[in-house]
């Protein structure tokens, strides 16, 4: 796609009290946990975080980016993060103390390296104060999309750890924990949960691709441990534990159905579960490590989540396509929660 693109009819005025009549038109304030994906970590091929051109966060002008599209439909729209700036990465306990540039991060809060259990700690509390001190929102009125995609890492980590690491519990817990902090902080919030594909397929896109094959992994976070010819039983338990974790964002979902608060809702976007890296082009990847999304790669994904957004739950795309376009919604269509 290579440049924002969406040529549809504007909506009608439209103004809910409640998550499950909410339109497109009613956002106001974008937000996002997360990690390196998030951040737009290499996505230009250099060691850089591009967070103005984030699939979940994206508002660089002229990026193809949710945060865009839901500009063309509400130019009120606030929160999207832009430009980009030299990398910064942290792991685990040192994340809190890895800086936050809020005049470009805005309320991209994610971290590149963080894993799941620093959510709160170095992402949320950032996230929650950044809100609180916005003059141009109301906490309590304005309605909010946050996007968390996050989990590689810890995959990565239980990897080089012998597997020993992050178990799908602990994964859950501090996923509800998350939630509820958010719930409790954020009224008017409509959440998507996005599970990561899976990270060991990285190591057959380097078998497909000379390009890849060559590449050298010397980093913790592109998790050299699943480049080794020999690892296949490894990359099967990694591949085996993304599963375990995409299948507890689905309970922590559905506890959130269940509850059906009228002014919180978290949702599955599922669009990368059954997504195979060897299967996309090779443009999806970046040139830096052949791991992190690149630029076509990260619109792909924008495109995904906006269609998956607006598609009730049975019909939800599984797989990513790069020549999807990105769907225009009607003044009946729904950011669904169901």
């Amino acid at each position: 796609m290579g440049q924002f693109s969406i040529d549809c009819p504007p909506l009608p005025v439209h103004n809910t009290t409640t998550i499950f009549d909410l339109r497109p038109n009613d956002i106001k304030v974008m937000m996002a946990v997360g990690d390196s994906i998030t951040t737009g970590f290499g996505l230009l091929g250099v060691v850089n975080e591009t967070r103005g051109k984030s699939f979940s966060m994206g508002g660089d002008p002229g990026a193809v980016a949710l945060p865009n599209f839901f500009k063309y439909f509400n130019p009120a729209l606030i929160g999207y993060s832009t430009g980009t700036y030299p990398a910064e990465v942290c792991y685990g306990s040192n994340c809190p103390a890895v800086r936050y540039y809020p005049i470009q991060d805005a309320n991209n809060a994610a971290k590149s390296g963080s894993m799941v259990f620093d959510m709160v700690s170095s992402q949320v509390n950032y996230l929650i104060r950044q809100i609180n001190k916005s003059p141009n929102m109301d906490v309590q009125l304005d309605w909010k999309v946050l996007t968390i995609m996050i989990g590689a890492n810890d995959l990565c980590a239980s990897c080089t750890f012998n597997l020993t690491y992050l178990s799908a519990d602990d994964y859950e817990n501090n996923l509800f924990g998350t939630l509820e902090r958010l719930r409790t902080s954020l009224p008017r919030t409509f959440v998507n949960l996005v599970p990561s594909y899976n990270i060991s397929q990285a190591y057959d896109l380097s078998l497909k691709t000379p390009r890849c094959g060559d590449v050298t992994r010397p980093l913790f976070i592109q998790c050299d441990c699943l480049f080794a010819p020999e690892n296949g039983a490894i990359r099967a338990i990694i591949d085996d534990r993304m599963a375990q974790f995409s299948a507890r964002a689905v309970n922590v979902a559905k506890y959130y159905q269940r509850k059906a608060y009228d002014n919180f809702a978290v949702v599955v976007q599922p669009f990368a579960i059954n997504t195979r890296l060897a299967d996309l082009p090779t443009r999806f990847v970046s040139h830096l490590d052949c791991f992190h999304p690149s630029k076509p790669g990260q619109e792909a994904m924008a495109v995904a989540l906006w269609n998956s957004m607006l598609t009730p739950a049975a019909k939800k795309k599984t797989t990513i396509n790069m020549d999807d376009v990105p769907m225009c919604p009607t003044a009946d269509t729904l950011i669904y929660t169901y």
